[in-house]
């Protein structure tokens, strides 16, 4: 689950940015749109640790 909510994360919010005309405290999201490009790859590193580890341990 992780891992498919890390790749959407990333995704849009590579599209927030591309999309955004202006800079942050414009109400476009752009500042949010940079936190989801931090916490989505965050999120698949995690999901693929846990994905690893689950499997080595069954």
């Amino acid at each position: 689950m992780a891992l498919a909510a890390g790749l959407a994360c990333t995704v849009i919010g590579g599209l927030v940015v591309a999309a955004a005309d202006g800079g942050p405290g414009t109400g476009y999201g752009i500042v949010g749109g940079y936190v989801d490009l931090v916490v989505g790859p965050i999120a698949m590193v995690l999901g693929g640790l846990a994905l690893a580890r689950s499997r080595r341990t069954a």
